[in-house]
């Protein structure tokens, strides 16, 4: 685990030893901060900026994305805490949410700057909401979607 949160070298299950991409990870006070942000859909967020603007940011994305693999190894180590929990639920299941309806031509709702990838943006976050609650981080090389090097 610490392997993948640290980025370096992981054998593969040949014993193949490849790189991993490192995870731009924040400090637990921090990724509270974002998750919040997100519960409570407030501004410079990935909620607020699909619920309000109609928009998908690849920032705020990665932010969120972020934000969850560090309260997943904060859980791994100290446990879970109910409230977090509740947290991360709200937020994957209503961006979920706002990119169903995006393809639902009864609903006003369409996104702007919706990747065609959307799925693998679906999965990266799935993965990171796994790893929070079942403490199983998966490899970065493994996921088609990469992080983009650079500032977003």
């Amino acid at each position: 685990m610490d392997a993948y949160l640290r980025g370096g070298i992981n054998e593969d299950m040949y014993g193949m030893k490849r790189p991993q991409q490192r995870v731009n990870l924040m400090t637990v006070n921090e990724a509270r901060v974002v998750l919040e942000k997100n519960a409570e859909c407030s501004e410079k967020s990935l909620l607020y900026s699909l619920y309000e603007r109609s928009r998908f940011s690849e920032k705020r994305f990665w932010e969120l994305y972020d934000c969850v693999i560090t309260l997943a190894k904060d859980a791994a180590e100290n446990g879970r805490d109910i409230e977090t929990v509740r947290k991360i639920t709200f937020v994957y299941q209503w961006m979920l949410k706002e990119i169903i309806w995006h393809f639902d031509k009864k609903d006003a709702s369409k996104l702007k700057k919706l990747p065609k990838n959307y799925n693998e943006y679906i999965e990266r976050l799935d993965g990171a909401v796994e790893a929070y609650f079942r403490g199983v981080f998966a490899d970065e090389a493994l996921y088609d979607l990469q992080r983009p090097q650079g500032k977003l």
